[in-house]
């Protein structure tokens, strides 16, 4: 399968029309142990005064607009999204600007943000390379850019439980390989970095999910879905192997524990 599935149009056009799939992937870290305030710890890393402009690259449904929201930051914040569906998910949490865009070709000014937030995206931008000299241009000088993304660890134990589920339920072919679904991983973002940015530091963030519960599993695997080719409706087979599955581990050993690691890097 090709590597380029997480930056296909057609893929996150359907992943993201609204939020649904991305809450269902955020409502799993219910279980962290021990709970990370994950956006609040990274803001801190950019030292904001509260008077920034900020620009958000991906915003999604919202969360980090509205912890900049919380913390009571006075200066202009902005966010932006290829998907119209997700802007409107972050409208109830954030009353400031929200704007349609590419991170490739943002509809920013040269240097008009203190602050850009890219946070948990740049896997899905087709051509890294020109996102990250899209975030060096709409940055003003000895402005910073927070850049967020996942270790090669991260949820590992669950990727690999949902990819032998998909090979026990159908056939081979029709199994995705970890690999197609996996960019932009924390252990190689400093390469690409450090070529756009005079300083870049890296921050990590680790725990674990304890999940003692079906359910919160099997709505993270309906919203990804990417590991099985789906065109002949065969995800259900997987979800009844992977209920099964995470039924017997909970039972035996009260709880499926997933890693959860990722890293934060701080890019001037």
């Amino acid at each position: 399968m090709s590597g380029a599935l997480g930056t296909s149009r057609g893929y996150i056009a359907k992943q993201y029309a609204d939020d649904r799939n991305l809450a269902a992937r955020q409502s799993i870290y219910a279980y962290q142990r021990p709970q990370l305030d994950l956006h609040n710890r990274s803001l801190d890393l950019a030292e904001s005064n509260g008077d920034e402009t900020v620009l958000e690259i991906g915003c999604g449904n919202g969360r980090y607009l509205a912890a900049l929201h919380e913390r009571g930051h006075r200066g202009l914040v902005v966010g932006g999204d290829l998907s119209e569906g997700m802007l409107r998910t972050a409208r109830p949490a954030f009353d400031g600007p929200l704007l349609v865009g590419d991170a490739q070709a943002l509809p920013i000014s040269t240097a008009s943000a203190d602050v850009v937030l890219a946070m948990h995206m740049l896997y899905h931008v087709p051509d890294r390379a020109q996102g990250l000299a899209e975030i060096r241009r709409v940055l003003r000088p000895g402005g910073t850019a927070l850049v967020l993304t996942n270790s090669e660890a991260h949820f590992l134990e669950l990727d690999e439980l949902l990819f032998a589920c998909a090979r026990s339920a159908v056939e081979a072919s029709r199994v995705r390989s970890r690999t197609s679904l996996t960019r932009f991983k924390a252990e190689t973002a400093m390469a690409e970095l450090a070529p756009v940015f005079s300083n870049v530091e890296e921050h990590w963030f680790e725990a674990e999910l304890v999940v003692d519960a079906v359910e919160p599993v099997v709505a993270y695997a309906r919203s990804m879905g990417a590991f099985v080719v789906d065109d002949r409706g065969e995800l259900e087979a997987v979800i009844t192997e992977l209920e099964r599955r995470v039924t017997d581990t909970i039972a035996t050993e009260g709880a499926v524990r997933i890693t959860n690691a990722c890293a934060c890097f701080v890019c001037q």
